[in-house]
């Protein structure tokens, strides 16, 4: 077996390439999925926003269900390092899945929608549908890089691998964690 990664290395991984530059690839590719007959279309700054504010929220939620299991799957297979600092503010949010990918999913509408309202007027508007699949993939890294960090920080806080009271707090989920 291999040996654990230093938490921050973990973090990083997961949120920059995991969380990050693969969901914004996913989530680019869903786009033109779901655009592929529309070779005409084209979005104005209001749909723009509007299109990435509504997937950030929703990024935030879904991310949230898939990152928790994950996240403490790999701390129970001793993949990393536990984070016995906390991170403040991240050790104070709710545990449980259903607040936590509320409260995640506004944190990615509080960051998703502003930073599209002002890359609205650098971008060159209307976006084709191939500019919006690009632009939706950049902003869905950056969520789900964001998402990915409070998630993983809010699951980890204060868990320590070498406290084997704290791996009880990780064993596989109760109908209570929902």
């Amino acid at each position: 077996m291999a040996a654990a990664k230093d938490y921050q290395s973990y973090l990083k991984n997961k949120c920059i390439v995991g969380y990050g530059i693969v969901n914004g690839i996913v989530n680019a590719l869903i786009f033109m999925g779901m655009h592929v007959g529309d070779a005409d279309i084209t979005f104005a700054a209001g749909k723009v926003v509007e299109e990435i504010a509504l997937t950030g929220a929703l990024l935030g939620l879904i991310l949230t269900w898939c990152v928790v299991p994950l996240t403490k799957m790999d701390f129970n297979k001793g993949v990393y390092l536990g984070n016995s600092e906390g991170y403040g503010w991240l050790a104070k949010l709710p545990k449980k899945a259903i607040p936590l990918s509320v409260i995640v999913g506004v944190i990615a509408l509080a960051v998703a929608a502003p930073l599209a309202w002002l890359c609205s007027f650098v971008l060159p508007l209307p976006l084709s549908r191939t500019g919006m699949m690009i632009f939706k993939g950049v902003m869905c890294a950056i969520a789900g890089c964001v998402s990915g960090y409070v998630v993983i920080g809010a699951t980890t806080a204060g868990v320590e691998a070498a406290n084997p009271a704290a791996c009880l707090l990780y064993t596989s989920p109760s109908p209570r964690d929902a």
